[in-house]
């Protein structure tokens, strides 16, 4: 199973640029409330029962996770530089 999938090349010929900052900027916001959301669950995992061994790895798949999501934030921000207005 692979975890690409192939993007065809949009077509982007009448949009206005302010839709396009707008589906950025909420694009970018759902991809914040993520991280957040799969760093309270990393907190709740680390507090349940069981093996030490399996509540590490899930922790630590949770945290990967977010890091992803963080990569992902960055990338459509530019590096945290992009500035729509």
């Amino acid at each position: 199973m692979s975890n690409v999938i192939p993007l065809a090349p949009r077509l982007k010929q009448g949009r206005s640029p302010a839709v396009e900052v707008e589906e950025r900027a909420a694009l970018a916001a759902e991809l914040i409330e993520l991280i957040d959301r799969v760093r309270d669950l990393t907190e709740h995992v680390a507090g349940l029962p069981g093996s030490p061994l399996q509540i590490q790895q899930t922790a630590q798949q949770l945290l990967d996770a977010g890091t992803a999501l963080e990569r992902a934030v960055d990338s459509l921000t530019e590096g945290g530089e992009w500035i729509p207005f």
